[in-house]
């Protein structure tokens, strides 16, 4: 039950470890990133895309992966060799730029709240208009909570892709 709650509360405020072991060169896996990274996205119609497009940086043994689009949520980590293979080390975490744009929009929300409890028109400030205001504000926080996770699932679940192991004979 604790790991569940810190899986889902905690870990989109302090990042979230990925670590596995894969009985693969390092190197392979290395170019197996780069060519997955750098892979064209399907498109239906060609137009409309299909799946998520995945871009990055790989120098050396050290990358950093991030969806085009949806680019909240990046996974920067190393690839080690080790005795019978690779061990791959993330941390998928937000970007800075998305904590900026965070407080950004959540000092807007305050200011707007304010501005339209104050009128007189309005529900004026009473506990009422600040119900409102906060029941907002927690919407708010919950939109960009559930996108963080659903970004931070799809990032995990294109690593896995990328660094599964052999297929069994």
């Amino acid at each position: 039950m604790i790991e569940l709650a810190r899986r889902w509360v905690v870990s989109p405020l302090i990042g979230e470890r990925y670590v596995r072991d894969v009985a693969v060169a390092p190197e392979a896996l290395v170019s197996r990133l780069q060519a997955a990274i750098n892979a064209r996205p399907r498109r239906a119609l060609g137009v409309l895309k299909v799946n998520a497009e995945w871009t990055g940086l790989v120098a050396g043994k050290e990358f950093a992966v991030w969806e085009k689009q949806q680019h909240a949520t990046v996974a920067t980590g190393t690839i080690r060799g080790r005795r019978g293979g690779s061990r791959v080390e993330a941390h998928i975490r937000l970007r800075r730029r998305t904590w900026v744009l965070m407080i950004v929009f959540f000092a807007l929300f305050v200011l707007a709240s304010i501005g339209l409890l104050s009128r007189q028109e309005g529900l004026g400030m009473s506990p009422t208009g600040f119900t409102v205001a906060a029941f907002g504000a927690f919407v708010t926080l919950t939109l960009f909570w559930s996108g963080s996770l659903r970004q931070r699932a799809a990032l995990k679940a294109f690593l896995n892709e990328v660094f599964r192991g052999p297929e069994p004979a």
